[in-house]
């Protein structure tokens, strides 16, 4: 959907002036075991047990809805086409395209940690103590734009032991790739993606391929699979590929955190890849080691502006900040004593506050489009906005969600002078950008949720157009 036209709007939800509140996420499947057990892992393992039945369940062809499995997440095809549908999608696809012209450094990323590992791609050891429910086909159609492919250099069965990239969630070379058995090879899953993204020209995704290959011969061969697969019919590279000029003396390419996705887009490419320096595959590949951050505190994380204290402005003005959760057995076993409810968990609440805070990565596990967390991401339009009947101007409400408003009504407008917002006297929304000269600020649009949560800190208390009413104009006019 392009940031200047709303096409598409639903009915109903919540009127103006009311808070934008989120209807609490599902009950973990496992809940019933949760209740009775005071750690973690009884009630992980009989999950894992529950969901690589479900998974088996529909790959044998059986309706997914007559899959359900006491224990397991519910993963069905209708709950993603009823996605499709909702608001949720709508405003996801908004704030992708309103991202699209601020420097990665800003721009947000709906992500998922570990994406390959799921059941439902394929029956393997690791999958079976997955990350996802999800394929990536399924994870992409839900507005996931950030995918992590773990790269391992195994010996292959059916190659009569010869190595070759493979996509496995196991330990390191130095621990014997231990946990990587028959998963699929790099090159059958990558097409999966750029399958996907060779129907969706318009879209571009950041791919992190952790490294744990450590071989001249698996980055020989990773590049080639990447060159081979990542290209269209017509022969054009989906790939932003690292400025040779812009190497550093490690060999390898910094992630330009200035340049945006229009701009990726413009240069005719899709994907951004993105890893640890390996001068190997530096044609290919990003270092992003120094340009990302992604050790912060989930359990101590709070609402804004007080955020996470590991981190301060200047980290989340010069960094990519990423936060992931990590829900297999494996980690609960390294943390014997955590009780069910994981307080690193990516809950919706604390979605909500790192959207607000600038947290540019999510990597969640186990998403699910009914879960709330994409719900969370969302810090623009209010549910069910902007209303056919609500006028064709854009007010961002004293609890900072924006609904459709009379054009002639008045209300302050939102102005901005560098990173900072301020707002004026009610005016009507023909002469916001006026009244935001008169004060040498130009009116203006937030582009993320760090910058919406620093306006509604500025207008959310400023007088509207009743007395307390709050809110502010937005410089974006609502077409249909």
């Amino acid at each position: 959907m392009a940031a200047g036209a709303i096409v598409a709007v639903l009915v109903g939800g919540a009127p103006p002036g009311t808070a934008a509140t989120q209807p609490p996420p599902p009950p973990s499947p496992t809940a019933p075991c949760d209740a009775l057990s005071p750690i973690a892992i009884p009630c992980t393992l009989l999950g894992k047990t529950a969901d690589a039945v479900a998974a088996e369940c529909r790959r044998a062809g059986v309706p997914d809805e007559r899959c359900t499995v006491p224990l397991a997440h519910k993963v069905t095809q209708a709950a993603r086409d009823a996605y499709l549908k909702s608001w949720v999608h709508q405003a996801a696809e908004f704030q992708y395209a309103l991202g699209g012209s601020l420097p990665l450094r800003d721009a947000q990323w709906i992500g998922t940690h570990n994406s390959f590992n799921s059941p439902s791609d394929s029956l393997t050891l690791s999958h079976e103590d997955s990350n996802q429910q999800l394929t990536l086909t399924q994870q992409l159609d839900i507005d996931v734009r950030a995918l992590e492919l773990d790269l391992h250099w195994i010996p292959r069965l059916e190659r009569l032991g010869q190595r070759a990239v493979t996509v496995c969630h196991g330990e390191s070379p130095s621990e014997a790739d231990l946990g990587c058995t028959n998963e699929p090879l790099f090159s059958t899953v990558l097409p999966k993606i750029a399958d996907w993204l060779d129907g969706h020209s318009d879209q571009v995704i950041l791919l992190y391929l952790e490294d744990q290959m450590q071989k001249p011969a698996a980055y020989a061969s990773t590049i080639a699979t990447l060159d081979t697969v990542l290209r269209r019919p017509d022969g054009s590279s989906m790939i932003y590929r690292p400025d040779p000029s812009k190497r550093a003396a490690n060999g390898c390419t910094p992630l330009p955190l200035g340049v945006s996705r229009d701009q990726v887009r413009a240069s005719g490419a899709q994907v951004i890849l993105v890893g640890s320096c390996a001068p190997g595959w530096s044609a290919d590949v990003f270092d992003w080691n120094a340009d990302h951050v992604e050790s912060g505190s989930t359990s101590a994380y709070q609402p804004y502006p007080a955020c996470d204290a590991t981190y301060d402005a200047s980290v989340y003005a010069t960094k990519l900040v990423r936060y992931f959760e990590d829900s297999t057995l494996v980690a609960n076993l390294l943390d014997p004593t955590r009780p069910p409810a994981d307080p690193n968990a990516l809950t919706p609440a604390k979605v909500q506050s790192m959207t607000d805070c600038g947290v540019n990565l999510f990597g969640f596990d186990q998403l699910l489009p009914e879960d709330g967390r994409i719900q969370a991401t969302v810090w623009s339009w209010a549910p069910d906005e902007p209303r056919v009947d609500g006028g064709g101007c854009t007010l961002q409400r004293a609890d900072g969600r924006w609904v459709a408003a009379p054009c002639a009504d008045r209300h302050p407008a939102a102005c901005r002078s560098g990173s900072t917002w301020t707002v004026t006297a009610p005016v009507p929304y023909a002469a916001a950008a006026a009244a935001c000269a008169s004060s040498g600020s130009t009116f203006a649009l937030p582009r993320s949720g760090d910058q919406n949560a620093a306006l509604q800190a500025v207008a959310g208390t400023s007088g509207g157009a009743s007395p307390g009413a709050g809110g502010a104009w937005l410089r974006y006019r609502i077409t249909s």
